[in-house]
């Protein structure tokens, strides 16, 4: 699910859309699950998921890059200038849910 990056952490990302709110939903599989009241239409999800996963991490959506699947749930994202451990950690401590 984390990976090393020269430049900080990749993410593996299922997004799922038209979910009842917005929230990292814990992982599945190998992935991070992000759930997202947008449907998937026009990168809508894609940012939306992008936004969550910024404010999961308590870091602004800047940071975030994604790298694969702009057109597909699965999603690499790049967390610039954070190593694995502590993105780990910020998710560990982020609260249960997300925000809606």
């Amino acid at each position: 699910m984390l990976e090393p990056h020269p430049e900080g952490c990749v993410i593996q990302v299922a997004v799922r859309p038209r979910a009842g709110r917005c929230r990292v939903a814990g992982v599945s599989g190998d992935r991070l699950r992000i759930e997202v009241t947008s449907a998937p239409e026009k990168g809508e999800a894609t940012e939306q998921a992008l936004a969550t996963l910024a404010a999961a991490l308590r870091v602004p959506a800047a940071t975030l890059r994604l790298l694969r699947g702009a057109r597909n749930r699965h999603k690499e994202v790049l967390v610039a200038g954070m190593p694995p451990q502590e993105v780990q950690s910020r998710l560990d401590a982020a609260p249960p849910g997300g925000r809606r």
